[in-house]
C-alpha cells in the first residue's frame, strides 16, 4: 500500500503476525516497514504511521542523505573519506581517500568497496574479539565464530549455535561504537537476556557503556 506523506507517496510495506504491539521502521531504501498483531484493521495502520509522521519523515531523509554521501566516499570509522578518481587504473583505500579508478562503472566501484569493506570489517572485529576474549573465557566455553552480515535492524547478534553476527555497517562507526557492539554481543554468553544480570556484565566491562548506547542509537537513525 502507498501513503501520502509530506510531499511525497511512500511504499508501505505490511506483516502482521502473532506480536502484542506495532512496530514501524525505514527500510535502507526509504519504505516503511509496518508489523502489526493479527486482526488489525487497514485504518489501524494508516493511524500508527500518521501517529509517527514527523519520525518517519525524519528517517527517510537521512536515507536520502545517506545516499547521497555515498555517491561521492565512505564512511570508516567516523571519519569521510572521498572518492578521488585515479587516472592510474588502482583502486586504493588510504588513511583520508579512496582512490577508483577512472574507467569503473559504479558497480564496478560498489564490489569493490564492498568487498574491501568485509575484509576490513573482518580483521577490525576478530581483533577486537581476540582482545576482549580473555573476560568471557571459561572451561569448556568456545569462542563464538564470527559472521559478517548486512543487518537491517540490528548492530549484532549472538547465536546458540555459537555464532557472534555483526552488522557490516559498523565499520562506518567510531571504535570506541564497535568495541560497544562486540562486548555486548559476548555479554550474552553469560546472559542471554538485557536483565539486571547483563547489564552489570556490562559495567564490569565498559563502565561507560550507557554513554556509548546513547551515541550508537543515534547513529543507527542514519546506518540502519
Amino acid at each position: 500500500m502507498w501513503l501520502a506523506l509530506g510531499a511525497e507517496d511512500v511504499k508501505i510495506c505490511l506483516t502482521v503476525s502473532k506480536r502484542r504491539s506495532a512496530r514501524l521502521q525505514v527500510t535502507s531504501e526509504g519504505d516503511v516497514d509496518v508489523r502489526m498483531p493479527l486482526g488489525t484493521s487497514r485504518s489501524d495502520v494508516v493511524e500508527f504511521v500518521f501517529k509517527h509522521q514527523a519520525w518517519v519523515e525524519e528517517r527517510r531523509a537521512a536515507v536520502k542523505t545517506r545516499d547521497a554521501e555515498a555517491d561521492t566516499g565512505i564512511t570508516l570509522y567516523g571519519e569521510t573519506r572521498p572518492f578521488v578518481a585515479s587516472a592510474l587504473g588502482e583502486f586504493l583505500v588510504t588513511e583520508t581517500q579512496v582512490w577508483i579508478p577512472e574507467a569503473w562503472s559504479r558497480e564496478q566501484r560498489d564490489n569493490a568497496l564492498d568487498r574491501w569493506q568485509r575484509d576490513e570489517a573482518r580483521r577490525c572485529f576478530s581483533e577486537l574479539i581476540e582482545h576482549w576474549w580473555p573476560h568471557f573465557q571459561q572451561p569448556g566455553r568456545e569462542r563464538p565464530v564470527l559472521r559478517v552480515k548486512k543487518m537491517r535492524t540490528r548492530w549484532g547478534s549472538l547465536s546458540r549455535k555459537g555464532y557472534i553476527n555483526l552488522n557490516l555497517a559498523l565499520i562506518a562507526l567510531p571504535m570506541d561504537l564497535i568495541e560497544l557492539v562486540v562486548v555486548h554481543e559476548l555479554c550474552h554468553l553469560d546472559h542471554f537476556d538485557h536483565g539486571p544480570g547483563f547489564k552489570r556484565r556490562m559495567s564490569e566491562c565498559l563502565p561507560d557503556w550507557r554513554v556509548r548506547d546513547k551515541a550508537i542509537n543515534q547513529a543507527g537513525l542514519n546506518l540502519l
